[in-house]
């Protein structure tokens, strides 16, 4: 398990570095080893987030603080749990504020007792074997990660991919469509409408020879090429669904 801390008090990094050390010594037969690594600036996290299965964050002194760099995290896709420790902060208080308050969004209060981490340990453990991979949308300014049934639809626009997600969000790319598919053509949702357009299964309306229309009404052009692609991609997931209800 690769674990993120990001704390800006140098004394609680460090401390929470030898209890993490500790519980990966006890656990290292079982769960496998913990690689912890501590970050001072929230910056630097968010850039690379999304390699850990695990994040701890308490930041006092800066902006975003930890609070509003969790919610930040979160709404980019970050599905790993996320630990604020209480110092300074309650943010047990804020966390109420939040309804729903998300699932992977969890406490401890500092300074913080072996027994309580331990205990969030197993939970992040179990949490990890059911985490959903994720696709990664990179725009010229941010980073989004979202599960396959999250990314509806893309269409090519000039040098951009338009990517289309279920929350609403539009999220221009510049890469060709033809690339973004290879990159997620590993997930069996996804089927190419044409040269300039890609849809998820689960979102299809009805389709014919030469048009695709989606359940919010969007219309994108295909081919007679894609009808065979189509129907598997259906016999797919209704094979899903019926594994799913069995």
């Amino acid at each position: 398990m690769h674990i993120a801390i990001c704390d800006d008090n140098i004394a609680d990094r460090k401390q929470l570095e030898r209890l993490l050390g500790r519980e990966s010594d006890k656990r290292k037969e079982v769960s496998g080893l913990f690689y912890a690594e501590s970050f001072g600036d929230s910056a630097a996290l968010l850039r690379r987030a999304v390699q850990y299965d695990l994040i701890f964050i308490d930041m006092t002194q800066s902006e975003p603080d930890g609070f509003m760099l969790a919610r930040s995290l979160i709404s980019h896709g970050i599905s790993a749990p996320i630990v604020l420790c209480s110092s300074v902060t309650n943010y047990r208080a804020q966390m109420d504020t939040l309804t729903p308050c998300p699932v992977n969004l969890l406490h401890l209060e500092k300074p913080i007792k072996t027994a309580e981490l331990s205990m969030l340990l197993d939970q992040a453990v179990v949490l990890q074997s059911l985490r959903e991979p994720t696709i990664e949308l990179r725009s010229e300014t941010d980073t989004y990660y979202v599960k396959e049934d999250e990314l509806l639809y893309a269409v090519q626009k000039g040098a951009y991919v338009h990517a289309y997600l279920k929350d609403g969000k539009v999220l221009p790319m510049r890469t060709y469509l033809d690339n973004f598919y290879d990159e997620i053509a590993m997930y069996t949702h996804f089927v190419k409408a044409g040269h300039g357009a890609l849809f998820n299964i689960t979102f299809m309306q009805e389709f014919s020879l030469f048009q695709i229309t989606l359940k919010d009404g969007t219309t994108l052009k295909s081919g007679p090429f894609a009808v065979k692609y189509i129907k598997q991609a259906l016999q797919n997931y209704e094979g899903e669904i019926q594994n799913d209800n069995q």
